[in-house]
């Protein structure tokens, strides 16, 4: 029966991503709706990407984290720690860098809408059984631990190799998933300009994408370091 609604969901999944990404393309036809300022699109790209970038390295690291734990363990260390559903939050933060890559910048919140709708149903569902299995354990983690959105103030407190093993999560297929998103948004957005802005520069997106990729290396390697 596991099974069976698992790949049940995925396939939902894949059927709402497939619809998602036409009604993208859609969207570029109605060009007034986007900035029509090459630097607007180049800002919101960089940032775009950054979303993308710490949303897979969190996917990562908790599905990396996670292989470490004897099976049917209840997780709480590692980006667990931080919230009860890391691979949730890894997903909101990549779906947002694509909305602000090649989504007008006030789609945003319909995305948002569209993701909790679609996600947070399962996140109960998930809980409630994992609840009617564990231990009077799980259920002082769900008092202490947000469901998806981690404190800010615990954020700055944890040390970053507490949360991030590197070791962990380059051990996972979701690297191979880093370099499917970084292609998605590179062919999205080159497809973008050409009907958007009428011609492709697809020098100016890799330069920007590997400004962004070099800014997010150094922000995450300063951070690391200070938590030595």
């Amino acid at each position: 029966m596991f099974w069976k609604n698992k790949t049940t969901r995925i396939r939902k999944d894949n059927s709402i991503l497939a619809i998602v990404i036409i009604f993208t393309g859609f969207l570029f036809w109605f060009k007034d709706l986007y900035p029509q300022n090459p630097l607007v699109d180049d800002i919101f790209d960089f940032f775009g990407m950054m979303l993308i970038l710490e949303g897979n390295l969190l996917r990562m690291a908790a599905r990396g984290h996670k292989k470490q734990v004897p099976r049917w363990s209840l997780v709480t260390t590692g980006p667990y720690s931080l919230v009860r559903n890391p691979m949730y939050l890894g997903s909101f933060e990549i779906g947002s860098g694509f909305v602000f890559i090649v989504w007008p910048w006030w789609g945003w919140p319909l995305f948002a809408a569209l993701f909790f709708w679609r996600f947070n149903r399962q996140m109960k569902k998930e809980e409630a059984s994992f609840s009617k299995q564990e231990s009077q354990e799980y259920l002082e983690y769900c008092k202490k631990t947000p469901r998806m959105f981690p404190k800010l103030n615990k954020v700055f407190k944890v040390k970053a190799r507490d949360i991030i093993n590197l070791d962990e999560a380059l051990s996972t297929k979701e690297t191979r998933s880093l370099w499917a998103w970084l292609l998605g948004a590179f062919v999205l957005e080159s497809f973008q300009q050409w009907v958007v802005l009428g011609q492709v520069d697809f020098r100016q997106t890799i330069i920007i994408f590997m400004a962004s990729g070099i800014v997010f290396m150094i922000g995450f390697i300063s951070y690391y370091r200070a938590g030595k």
